[in-house]
């Protein structure tokens, strides 16, 4: 059975069993029950939305051509497959070859003008450029000296003062140094080289006294040798530093006598650095003359470069004239390259390679140039490339958040409705569209290669946008699932098909055409999918044909009774899953 007729089925029967399920509820009357079984098969579950589309393809462009005229040859037809530069058509190219030499001869006439200025020009331009930059240069070099000569003037007297200053304070501060050294220490050295020869021979015959007190003790048994030998370490470490006493009191003298010597010394550079800046006072002056002859120096070589600039000046009359003649020259260029252009055009080629989708003119045609403000050209063809082909359609806003970039997309053509093609999408767009108080997202997406029906641009098409998909999972009909307290169950065939056995499920996903089963039963189980009162439908059947005799309904209402009841009827299960399972399943009685 197929699908359409399966979800009629499976909508009778539901509306049937709730029906009869009403009228159970008023009679009391033994029913005669058939159930209807489905074996657990393994698929996959899909949970996907649907947006009509339309195909389009990868790019589409119209072939103009810029030249009027009457179309003598049409090259392709609809369908034709070109590449790029192969021949579209041919336009009488009389009218173009016209305009185009016209334009040719006034280019010739306009560049000729434009080199006779010039060369008049160039005659005196090359001198008063030579003039201006040697005026230039020389007022260059001239504020250079300038600044120097300004920087020498401002730093000179600093400089001479602070030379002077430094010069004054050393040679203060090296006769202050030699001052110290005489009064205070040379004198200062002297008792400290006598008080440390004084202390040393203190120190020298008190370890002696010690070294022999010791001795003393040794011999009598009342200390160790040690303490003799610290004892004579000691007299030796004495003896040592008054040695050294006595060679610094020696030798102070000649200390003393070399740093007296030093220190005049330093005196003696101290005055002749003092003499040496008080001498440097006299090029202040000389830096004052300096500054005044560069600041003439600039004045003159400013004054040079006035000149110069002025001579360009009354030369510009010349210059307008060649820019008058060049302007002209490139607008008759421009003239030119457009006739060529049109020239070009009247042979119109395949800017790409694509396949020929419309044909908008025919052979004969009179087309008008298309290089006119107001027109952008008269089209000849349309080429599209359709080696990618794409579906744009409109999502509803309340969709769109389950469509993502990448997704997996199924595509079914209006024109080939039993055929699947596979697509991703490709792009979704950041903005919504609101058409009649709808409000959408252009989503774009991308037939994969491999589609077994023609793709034409322009076809209409159903995406399904997979959002959900798990293959080899145990499918059961919606309808045959119940929910009671929380819990799910379904009904296994038994050695007796009118004695169901309820067993209770685990479930997962659902789908657009079933329910997961994750556990409580098998693959290969038979599951009620429908029971059907068999009684009612006897008695629906009696009344109908009463009708059918002239008896009509009315008589028959009072022995209405249930006539079937779908075993899902509690979860609320879809009418089209119903059918599908019902008729692929067995009935027992």
């Amino acid at each position: 059975m197929s699908k359409p007729v399966a979800i009629v089925v499976g909508v009778a029967v539901v509306a049937g069993a709730i029906w009869g399920f009403n009228a159970f509820k008023g009679s009391g009357q033994a029913d005669e029950i058939e159930y209807r079984y489905a074996k657990l098969e393994r698929g996959e579950l899909i949970r996907s939305i649907t947006s009509p589309g339309q195909l389009v393809a990868l790019t589409q462009v119209d072939v103009k051509s810029k030249a009027g005229g009457i179309v003598t040859r049409l090259a392709v037809d609809e369908g034709a497959v070109v590449k790029a530069g192969d021949l579209v058509a041919i336009i009488d190219p009389r009218d173009t070859q016209a305009l185009y030499d016209q334009a040719s001869a006034d280019a010739d006439v306009a560049r000729s003008r434009a080199e006779a200025a010039r060369r008049n020009l160039d005659l005196t331009q090359a001198n008063i450029e030579n003039d201006i930059a040697n005026a230039k240069a020389a007022l260059e070099s001239a504020k250079i000296r300038l600044r120097r000569a300004e920087i020498e003037a401002e730093t000179r007297p600093t400089l001479v003062d602070a030379s002077l200053a430094t010069a004054r304070a050393q040679v203060a501060s090296a006769e202050e140094a030699e001052r110290k050294l005489n009064a205070v220490t040379i004198p200062q050295m002297r008792r400290d080289a006598s008080s440390a020869v004084s202390r040393t021979a203190a120190d020298l015959d008190a370890a002696k006294k010690e070294f022999e007190r010791q001795k003393d003790l040794l011999a009598s048994g009342y200390v160790s040798g040690a303490a003799v030998q610290r004892a004579e370490a000691a007299l030796a470490s004495a003896q040592s530093a008054y040695d050294v006493a006595r060679q610094r009191a020696q030798t102070l003298d000649a200390e003393i006598s070399a740093l007296q010597e030093a220190e005049k010394q330093n005196v003696a550079r101290a005055r002749a650095s003092l003499k040496e800046a008080e001498a440097n006072r006299s090029q202040v002056p000389l830096a004052q003359r300096s500054l005044e002859e560069a600041k003439r120096a600039v004045e003159q070589a400013e004054i040079a470069l006035k000149r110069a600039q002025d001579a360009k000046i009354q030369n510009q009359l010349r210059r307008e004239e060649i820019v008058q003649a060049e302007a002209s020259k490139v607008r008759s260029r421009v003239s030119l390259d457009n006739a060529k252009v049109q020239l070009d055009s009247t042979t119109v080629v395949a800017p790409r390679d694509g396949v020929v989708t419309m044909k908008y003119i025919e052979e004969g045609t009179i087309i008008p140039p298309g290089t006119s403000t107001f027109s952008q050209g008269t089209s000849i063809v349309q080429i599209s490339d359709v080696t990618t082909m794409f579906v744009d359609c409109a999502v509803d806003e309340a969709d769109v958040s389950q469509v993502q970039q990448g997704q997996r997309v199924r595509i079914v053509l209006e024109a080939f409705p039993g055929q699947t093609s596979e697509g991703v999408v490709e792009r979704v767009n950041p903005s919504a569209t609101t058409t009649n108080n709808i409000t959408a997202v252009k989503v774009r997406v991308r037939v994969l290669p491999g589609a077994k029906v023609p793709l034409l641009p322009g076809l209409s098409a159903n995406c399904e946008f997979i959002t959900l998909s798990k293959p080899n999972v145990l499918l059961a009909p919606a309808q045959a699932v119940m929910n009671e307290d929380g819990k799910s169950y379904v009904r296994i065939k038994t050695a007796d098909p009118l004695k169901p056995e309820k067993r209770e499920v685990k479930v997962g996903e659902t789908g657009n055409d079933g329910i997961e089963i994750l556990s409580g039963v098998e693959e290969g189980e038979e599951i009620v999918v429908a029971e059907i009162n068999l009684t009612d439908m006897r008695d629906r059947q009696r009344r109908m044909e009463e009708a059918l005799r002239g008896g009509g309904l009315a008589g028959g209402q009072q022995g209405n009774r249930p006539t079937s009841r779908a075993s899902g009827g509690a979860t609320g299960g879809t009418a089209g899953a119903g059918a599908r399972a019902g008729a692929g399943g067995g009935g027992g009685r």
